[in-house]
């Protein structure tokens, strides 16, 4: 506790925010940087597969995002040091507290107004993204309609878990003196297995449809490669992507037994099932690998370290003020604990991101032993087309950001195999 009373986490915050952008801004330049040296010409793996116009098209696309994403971080950056140490999220404390001298429902409304504040800020941002950025190199499918009425089906249902989470915390904090966060981080825990288990059946169709897959040309072969892996799964499922993208993807949603697998529409309209069948083979390797109860392990692990660093740290008021908190409540700390922390550990990013590339080379290992490495080499080849994906990515930008290989390094290590 003396460690924490005795630091002036002003300077130290305003270094580590500055630091973390100072970081992406330079990644982001080098890769713009290394997309435009190779702009002239298509990676010969790629030269097969990819037009000219295509190639063109997707180096326009990813400077574009790179851009956009510089601009995101430093809006970002300077919205965080707003709400900190510009003293913001002390005036929203302070219209919570003057509404109620409730922690419970204070912590509603302040939650409230945080994510107010956050969606109107956020909005310019969205709407370029989807209506500029995406639709002028035409990946954008969603209308006016779908983004009013995502924007306010994702406010509800932010509202409605931020106060369920907040006003457990807040309760157990004021029913336990000692020891409070371990409980809270247990209740915390039960809540998110809780919305693993019911996210497929009543989350997801709330903003996507998802019918049964029907086309036997896919159907078929993937029920084989199920039976051959021993995988059980609740079903086979299409969702309308398209409604919002023309991207392609698939994924598992669910828990244990409840495991569904997906499939975007826009991917079935791309992959012939051979090559399907080599995709899902990869996902597949996760499960049966470890690999999502791994990832699942470390995020416990993590969200406990947070709990028991917000234990530690819940009574200095330094802390707090010194990062510009002047309203100390229980709700505003809790708060602005989540709010800074994500700065503070910014540089585990370049580690999770390996770990997560390895384990994506050994999901496609897995995968060639029930299926045929060409057929993934195609099917891969023709997703980086269709989502004009950067073909030339630089080392240090993707070492820090990818959470899968550049495909030219997929397609190496699958081309050794076989």
């Amino acid at each position: 506790m003396e460690f924490f009373n005795s630091l002036n986490f002003k300077f130290i915050f305003i270094f580590i925010v500055t630091l973390k952008l100072f970081l992406e801004s330079y990644l982001a330049f080098r890769n713009i940087s290394s997309i435009k040296r190779n702009k002239e010409r298509i990676p010969i793996r790629f030269k097969d597969i990819v037009t000219n116009q295509e190639y063109s098209r997707a180096v326009n696309y990813n400077i574009s995002k790179l851009r956009f994403q510089i601009v995101s971080s430093f809006a970002s950056s300077a919205l965080l040091l707003l709400i900190t140490l510009g003293g913001l999220l002390s005036l929203l404390t302070k219209i919570a507290t003057e509404a109620t001298s409730s922690n419970v429902i204070g912590a509603i409304l302040l939650g409230v107004l945080f994510i107010i504040f956050s969606e109107v800020v956020g909005m310019p941002f969205s709407i370029y993204s989807i209506f500029f950025l995406e639709a002028k190199y035409g990946f954008n499918k969603t209308t006016v309609k779908t983004f009013i009425l995502d924007t306010i089906k994702q406010f509800i249902l932010s509202v409605i878990l931020i106060s369920i989470i907040f006003s457990i915390i807040v309760i157990i904090i004021q029913n336990f003196v000692s020891f409070w966060w371990i409980y809270a981080f247990i209740a915390v825990f039960i809540f998110q297995v809780i919305l693993f288990f019911v996210y497929p059946t009543l989350i997801a169709p709330l903003f996507n449809k998802f019918e049964d897959l029907s086309d036997e040309r896919f159907k078929e072969p993937i029920e084989k490669l199920l039976k051959k892996v021993e995988f059980e799964s609740k079903g086979l499922l299409v969702m309308n992507a398209s409604l919002r993208s023309t991207h392609g993807n698939a994924f598992f949603t669910g828990f244990g037994k409840n495991k569904r697998i997906v499939f975007f529409d826009t991917l079935l309209k791309t992959i012939t099932p051979n090559e399907m069948e080599a995709i899902l083979g990869h996902e597949l390797g996760h499960s049966k690998l470890g690999h999502i109860r791994e990832g699942f392990v470390i995020t416990t692990l993590f969200s406990f370290f947070s709990f028991y660093i917000l234990g530690w740290v819940f009574n200095s008021d330094n802390f707090f003020t010194t990062h510009g908190l002047t309203e100390l409540t229980i709700f505003s700390k809790i708060l602005m604990f989540y709010l800074v922390a994500s700065s503070y550990v910014f540089f585990i990013r370049p580690f999770s991101s390996y770990l997560s590339r390895k384990r994506e080379f050994q999901a496609d290992d897995f995968s060639l032993k029930y299926t045929n490495a060409e057929h993934m080499i195609s099917g891969l080849l023709k997703l980086s087309k269709d989502n004009a994906s950067n073909l030339t990515p630089d080392p240090m930008y993707s070492g820090y950001y990818y959470s899968h290989p550049p495909i030219a390094e997929r397609i190496k290590s699958l081309e050794e195999k076989f």
